[in-house]
């Protein structure tokens, strides 16, 4: 009980930093953005408007009573706001949906050892723009292998995912990907 207690004061901590125009500083501690981003680095997170965001920005965000930081693959939006679908570099699924509630803030920089990267020089912006839509179309391959596979060899465990391939096809096609989906077949 007390944990909880603990990680809501510090949630609200940070939103409270955010909202005063104050930017966050926080310690990496896994794997799942590697090799942009390794285990121990430092981020430094500021307050973003979630409509401003585009693919290949690295966003963070609390999902299930943890933070995340991860690379936008794709930006849906809608009348009533947006939908980000997020993944880690070095992850092979994407996440769950991100809502704007859940955004925590863009990473505008990564400190290393004695070097620090800002993300948001010309530079690095073009390269997270173009990992992004290359992480995006290898996700897209990804879940059509899976699909193909499913097809032919039902029975295979690595064939199911967490999140349905054929949903998140389905999703993505109706959603105007029709052109990633022709470069990749």
């Amino acid at each position: 009980m007390n944990d909880l207690r603990y990680r809501n004061v510090i949630h609200h901590f940070i939103l409270e930093q955010l909202r005063k125009g104050k930017g966050i500083t926080l310690k990496v501690s896994g794997r799942s953005m590697r090799p942009l981003i390794e285990e121990g680095d430092v981020i430094h997170v500021e307050k973003c408007d979630p409509t401003a965001l585009s693919i290949g920005d690295i966003i963070t965000f609390k999902k299930n009573e943890v933070y995340l930081t991860h690379r936008v693959l794709w930006v849906r939006k809608r009348d009533n706001g947006i939908i980000l679908i997020t993944k880690g570099d070095n992850e092979i699924d994407v996440d769950p949906l991100v809502s704007p509630d859940e955004i925590v803030g863009k990473a505008v920089a990564i400190k290393r050892a004695n070097r620090t990267r800002h993300l948001d020089t010309f530079h690095l912006r073009i390269i997270n723009r173009i990992s992004g839509i290359l992480f995006l179309m290898e996700t897209i391959f990804i879940l059509f292998y899976r699909f193909e596979v499913a097809k032919i060899i039902p029975s295979r465990t690595y064939v199911h995912a967490t999140f349905k391939p054929s949903l998140l096809y389905r999703r993505l096609r109706k959603r105007g990907l029709n052109f990633a989906t022709r470069i990749i077949m």
